[in-house]
């Protein structure tokens, strides 16, 4: 079949037409719109600002933890040597008669105080004396000055003091309760309850002997 030069113009303006229709379905379908990709944009900058941000701040908080790690490591430096709460005690004992006679300052009582834990601190306790002395103004100045200065964490929790006057001078009664910290690690579970077993059996057998020799009496 023979095609007629109109027929070719038909053809040829319908292929144009279609191609045309593609152009503008490829643009307006296919392509995504300008403000979509504006949208985009400016939500991976966004993004990317936060990552940024969140990797400054991860480097400031590891910045803070070594600091508080320092901190902490100065202040367990500070604590009494000592394994247990008594080596403690007898350290804190031996250290304020030692600062007493340094400075002149009598000791006429010494009272060992019971140990508290410190609050919010399970690993800390603290350790105290209160004692009773006789002296000058100076001395205890000098005194409270040096247990004041020493390299170990001392604080004197209550303080007291009278005076009285002898031969034209006076002399001081100041009593005081003066106390330091230890560290003194909490036992395993495992060994608290092997205990509190351990205990429970002694108490039983105890009662399950009475029991038995009660039983014999009564027979």
């Amino acid at each position: 079949m023979k095609v007629t030069s109109r027929e070719r113009r038909f053809i040829l303006v319908g292929s144009l037409v279609v191609v045309a229709v593609l152009a503008v379905y490829a643009t307006t379908e296919l392509l995504p719109d300008g403000d979509d990709i504006s949208m985009q944009v400016e939500l991976k900058k966004k993004m990317l600002i936060r990552y940024r941000e969140t990797l400054n701040g991860e480097n400031t908080y590891k910045t803070r933890i070594e600091q508080y790690r320092r901190q902490l490591e100065q202040q367990m430096n500070r604590l009494l040597p000592g394994s247990n709460s008594n080596l403690a005690a007898a350290e804190l004992q031996r250290i304020v008669k030692e600062f007493a006679d340094q400075s002149g300052v009598e000791i006429t009582q010494r009272n060992p105080r019971p140990e508290e834990k410190v609050q919010n601190m399970e690993s800390i306790v603290k350790v105290s004396v209160r004692i009773e002395t006789s002296c000058t103004p100076d001395k205890l100045v000098q005194f409270l000055t040096t247990v004041q200065n020493y390299e170990k964490l001392l604080v004197i929790d209550e303080f007291l003091i009278s005076s009285f006057r002898v031969s034209r001078r006076y002399e001081i009664r100041p009593s005081m309760t003066i106390s330091g910290f230890v560290s003194v690690p909490e036992p395993p579970k495992t060994m608290v309850e092997s205990e509190a077993r351990r205990t429970n059996l002694e108490v039983s057998r105890k009662f399950g002997r009475g029991a038995a020799v009660a039983g014999r009496r009564g027979a």
